[in-house]
């Protein structure tokens, strides 16, 4: 029997034709990713881990799976820069959960373990979660021994965390340390420079959290350097942004202007409203949002990421410079995964579906301060690598 070359040619042509599959397709909602100034109603459609369309309407049919978006934003999964998802001191959230109710498919843990703990931290944290999870490294490991001098210890790890932190750079995205006299006494300052050596030796970004006086803030401003990131940035603390009379201090404007980051980080202690209001009325908008989420704030007031969104909504932040700051902004420092952060054709399938609320609604800071919002941003649902997350 002979097969003509029209015959076998016709075969997978016919095979060609079929239409794609759609792995999930979000329908009806309000697309918008502040990365490229769009905002619009269309369908998105994902297969595998890429976004593949996004239409005015697209089939249902060639869906496995249909999410009815209708009366929702449909955004880039929210990147949360600041969180504590290792339960090595026993703080750590499971990111998935939370996720799954909070649009947040990207996590960074930041600085919950040392570099001791960073095999750990990638067998147990981050290859088992449905979301992305990366983190900042601590810059020491905790010593109970009384008799170990300080400095000379903390010198002692640099090579260790240096070298550990370049070994793992697909999750590691750098250093953290904790500056204030509440965190680290009489040695801060002294243990920031040393964190600074680290950096510029391993060639890592640096984040700071910043709390309580010493050292001032002009002395911290003036170690950080392009890339950096100083959290805790709308805090109401001695070691803040803020000078007296309320107006952003010129050493953070000068930090800023070499390329310094300043993330929100709300936690449990370090987001207040009238620092945060006093800061943007200066025109100092933070260049991420995050919420330092841990287990004695996940239920009382950090909540959540589109918690924390709302506040800076409350506070008189557009829209898409909330959203900005939750997605694309701090992707760019994750820089990891390419397209991270925007919601296009060909991109990460990485989604949030937020609703925007009007009401009246309570919102509380870290020091108790409550203000009555008239709305709010809800987590409907997260997509992270084309997989809708679940809390199971």
């Amino acid at each position: 029997m002979s097969i003509s070359r029209r015959t076998v040619l016709a075969a997978p042509l016919t095979l060609w034709a079929q239409p794609a599959r759609y792995g999930i397709l979000i329908r009806g909602g309000e697309v918008v990713d502040p990365s490229r100034g769009f905002r619009q109603r269309a369908d998105v459609a994902t297969a595998g881990d890429r976004v593949v369309a996004i239409e005015p309407s697209l089939d249902p049919s060639r869906a496995g799976e249909v999410i009815d978006a209708s009366g929702m934003m449909v955004t880039p999964g929210l990147v949360d820069l600041h969180t504590h998802c290792h339960s090595g001191l026993g703080i750590g959230i499971d990111a998935d959960p939370v996720a799954a109710r909070s649009g947040v498919s990207t996590w960074v843990d930041a600085g919950t373990f040392a570099h001791n703990e960073i095999a750990g931290f990638r067998r147990f944290i981050v290859t088992p979660a449905k979301v992305r999870i990366y983190g900042y490294v601590y810059l020491y490991p905790n010593s109970r021994n009384p008799d170990v001098d300080p400095v000379p210890y903390v010198r002692g790890m640099i090579k260790a965390t240096g070298e550990a932190a370049q070994k793992n750079r697909d999750i590691i995205l750098g250093v953290k340390f904790q500056v204030g006299a509440n965190m680290n006494g009489r040695y801060s300052l002294e243990f920031l420079k040393l964190a600074r050596e680290l950096c510029d030796r391993f060639e890592l970004p640096l984040m700071a959290h910043i709390s309580f006086a010493p050292p001032q803030t002009d002395e911290v401003m003036a170690l950080m350097k392009k890339g950096d990131v100083v959290t805790h940035c709308f805090n109401g603390h001695t070691l803040g942004i803020l000078d007296e009379s309320g107006k952003v201090r010129p050493s953070v404007k000068e930090a800023r202007s070499r390329g310094v980051l300043f993330d929100i980080g709300h936690g449990l202690g370090s987001f207040n409203f009238p620092a945060a209001r006093k800061a943007l009325d200066d025109g100092f908008l933070p260049d991420s949002i995050s919420t330092d989420i841990y287990t004695l704030n996940v239920n009382g007031p950090v909540y959540d990421m589109p918690t924390t969104m709302s506040k800076l909504l409350h506070l008189g932040m557009k829209l898409e410079d909330v959203l900005l700051r939750s997605t694309y902004n701090p992707a760019q420092v994750v820089n990891r995964v390419p397209g991270m952060g925007t919601l296009a054709v060909g991109g990460p399938a990485d989604v949030a579906l937020l609703r925007l609320e009007e009401g009246s609604y309570t919102l509380v800071d870290s020091q108790k301060n409550a203000v009555t919002a008239k709305q709010r941003l809800v987590g409907r649902l997260a997509v992270c690598k084309g997989k809708r997350i679940t809390a199971a």
